[in-house]
């Protein structure tokens, strides 16, 4: 028999609130000195001295993970003000009387939760123009495009698929279909982009597009970032909680980025970077190993590095195996027989086991022992791979 085995991509981009360094991406900001005005009367609008409430339509306060409910009031007015910037397609700021700390945060916080603004990313350069006690903050983000009309285009784009996937996966049976539809739809249309991967490993002081929505649901490239960007993006207009989390790969040695998601008052990870892999033989492939895991199953594989705010990942009811009745506690012949038969019409099996030890047993008495010849269409060779990680068996016949 031929084993197979499937060779993950590891390589990926992620964005930290805090330091601009992950996913091996040399993404640097640079901040422009302060420089002081002898003459008053020299600052142009518009601007926001952070004096008053500014209102905008925003569901991030009912999400408790939201970066936005991490912010201070005078951040959360800022950040409000920041929305409606970006709203009305401004890609410059400037505020009045505000510290470069505090728009830091209130950016940044904005950008994590609304995937949907491309036209600025997370690289800027700032000035600060000061008379006595008053101070004029100009920030310049990485943009999209030097064009306004690309932007609105992309922009167009963008919204026109997610409407598109947003459409199908309303008409699903419940939310496990709901969001297989969204896992199996960007793993589907999305590569993993090396080129910008490798790209990014120069003095890059730009927007990465495949770090976005856009790069992963239009352009059909993304890397890490540009993954769970997309998913979050969906899975907010579906009206589930959904954010990032950056971290880095067990194995592996640069950043990461992946998401959690609430489902019926339960959370769970999701890792679709990492579901979609590269066979041996370099075709693409699509599992299901990081399919809306636990803090118990994502633990074996992910490390966070708590930047972000997190939930506790305890759901199990919408988990592909469990959902699928493909997790054992225990090996047993009789009860993966029963669910290669419930999925032969797929021509493999793939079940999850409660610990390495259950694996190495299933792999010792099915494979090595060839006890999948026992079942009747079984016929010929299999290929299999083992995700000693995850814990999961999956064989080809």
């Amino acid at each position: 028999m031929k084993k197979r085995r499937l060779i993950a991509l590891a390589v990926c981009s992620a964005l930290s609130i805090y330091s601009l360094s992950g996913c091996s991406f040399n993404i640097k900001l640079s901040f422009g000195e302060d420089k002081t005005q002898s003459q008053t009367g020299v600052f142009s609008s518009p601007s926001w001295s952070g004096s008053s409430s500014y209102v905008v339509n925003d569901d991030m306060e009912r999400y408790d993970y939201s970066l936005k409910n991490t912010l201070s009031e005078s951040q959360t007015e800022l950040y409000n003000r920041l929305k409606n910037m970006l709203d009305e397609k401004m890609t410059a700021f400037d505020f009045e009387n505000i510290t470069n700390d505090d728009f830091k945060s209130a950016y940044y916080a904005l950008l994590y939760d609304h995937p949907e603004y491309i036209r600025t990313g997370y690289n800027y350069t700032y000035s600060v123009r000061t008379t006595g006690d008053y101070t004029l903050f100009h920030a310049d983000p990485a943009l999209f495009s030097d064009d306004p009309e690309v932007m609105d285009k992309a922009e167009q784009e963008l919204e026109e698929v997610v409407n598109q996937i947003v459409n199908t996966a309303k008409a699903q049976p419940d939310p496990y279909y709901m969001v297989k539809y969204v896992h199996d739809y960007i793993i589907d249309n999305t590569v993993y982009d090396m080129e910008s991967f490798y790209a990014s490993q120069g003095d890059n002081e730009g927007l990465i597009i495949a770090s976005t929505a856009y790069g992963c649901l239009v352009q059909h490239k993304a890397v890490c970032s540009g993954y769970s960007a997309a998913f979050q993006l969906i899975m907010q207009r579906l009206g589930a909680e959904c954010g990032r989390i950056n971290g880095t790969r067990v194995t592996e040695s640069g950043a990461h980025q992946w998401n959690y998601v609430c489902l019926d008052g339960e959370y769970y990870f999701m890792d679709l970077t990492w579901d979609d892999p590269i066979k041996d033989d370099g075709q693409d492939s699509r599992t299901y190993d990081y399919f809306l895991i636990s803090d118990r199953d994502i633990a074996f594989t992910h490390v966070s590095d708590r930047t972000l705010p997190q939930p506790v990942c305890s759901g199990t009811r919408y988990n592909f195996f469990y959902y699928n009745g493909l997790y054992f506690d225990e090996y047993n012949f009789g009860s993966v027989c029963d669910a290669a038969v419930r999925m032969k019409d797929t021509g493999s099996v793939m079940v999850k086991f409660s610990d390495p030890d259950q694996l190495q047993r299933a792999v010792e008495d099915l494979i090595e022992g060839q006890r999948i010849f026992e079942l009747d269409f079984v016929e010929r060779g299999v290929s299999y791979s083992v995700s000693t990680s995850g814990c999961i068996l999956s064989v080809e016949y």
